[in-house]
């Protein structure tokens, strides 16, 4: 199915190609209303609202923000008859319970995004990936005597009581990713998730050797502590996506499926990578930092594999 969405997206690129320019010139500016719900952090929404104004000046944006739950449950109630426009976050499966509640539109850009993350059908499109990694004090780890690779040498009992973890339902709505996190935190006994500030801190501090975080978390504050480290489990890296949707009932459908093709656009993936260090679902965009893995190089681990492996012992090898 995935194969068939990229030939669908190639022959409507074929197709746009084939219409006369003067088509074009002729429509009129894109004008009116546009709702969105979202669960995106406000800095996030911020900036992709300020530079969707940028490209159409005349649409006024409005913004519901509120829990993934929260707006399932509103988007559910509303049964078909939304207020909103657009979805905006939120995983996979979430979207899947919803696609009948869902507008179909196939993205003008969706030969440029990575396959492995489109959806099975046309009722929502990627727009952000969601990963793990630790961030590493490697003097605080070869003091313990301590070799961090990954998930399985985080039982190493020389790390026990420095290791700890932000709460991954901050970052992902991917519920097999955060509960994979839960679960390595609850095979290293670690009691409960500390706020991301406090993990960041403490591993730079020496007060911990290793903090299990988000990926742009980590990134951001190793550009101000160069002597830490971003490390991506050797066994592979916890990694979703978060999607966006055309909601049915929407009164202005064509503006949201012009604010579908503006999240996946690469000037806004390009910024969003370059300000925000949110990785993208293009894959023409990407990071250009020491020690940041490439897209194409990320290993997805496998949770049931990785999981059996933590709390039996049992044999594993990743999968690519």
């Amino acid at each position: 199915m995935k194969k068939n969405l990229l030939a669908l997206a190639l022959a409507a690129a074929l197709l746009f190609t084939l219409v006369p320019a003067a088509g074009f010139a002729a429509a009129s500016p894109a004008g009116g209303k546009l709702v969105v719900y979202t669960s995106v952090p406000t800095r996030q929404l911020n900036m992709a609202v300020a530079m969707f104004n940028s490209q159409y000046p005349g649409i006024a944006v409005d913004v519901f923000s509120a829990k993934d739950a929260d707006l399932l449950s509103r988007v559910r109630a509303e049964g078909g008859a939304s207020r909103g426009d657009v979805l905006l976050g939120g995983s996979e499966a979430a979207f899947q319970s919803l696609e009948s509640l869902l507008v179909p539109y196939l993205s003008k850009n969706l030969n440029a995004l990575h396959e492995a993350y489109l959806a099975d059908g046309t009722a929502y499109t990627p727009v952000q990936l969601n990963v793990s990694a630790m961030i590493v004090n490697p003097a605080a780890a070869r003091q313990l005597g301590a070799d961090v690779k990954g998930w399985e040498s985080l039982k190493d009992e020389k790390l026990s009581g420095k290791v700890l973890y932000m709460d991954p339902a901050r970052f992902s709505a991917d519920e097999r990713q955060v509960a994979f996190i839960n679960m390595v935190a609850d095979t290293v006994n670690i009691a409960s998730p500390s706020a991301p500030s406090f993990v960041l801190n403490a591993v730079n501090a020496g007060q911990f050797a290793v903090g299990i975080t988000s990926e742009d978390k980590a990134i951001e504050y190793k550009a101000d502590n160069k002597d830490l480290q971003i490390l991506y489990a050797q066994e592979g890296t916890a990694i979703s996506a978060s999607y966006a949707g055309i909601l049915a009932g929407a009164d202005n459908e064509k503006n949201a499926q012009l604010f579908i093709d503006f999240l996946t656009s690469k000037a806004y993936q390009q910024a969003a990578a370059d300000e925000l260090y949110l990785r993208s679902v293009r894959t023409d965009v990407d990071f250009a930092l020491k020690g940041v893995l490439p897209t194409s190089e990320l290993r997805a681990v496998n949770y049931d594999a990785m999981t059996l492996r933590l709390t039996a012992n049992a044999d594993y090898v990743a999968k690519r």
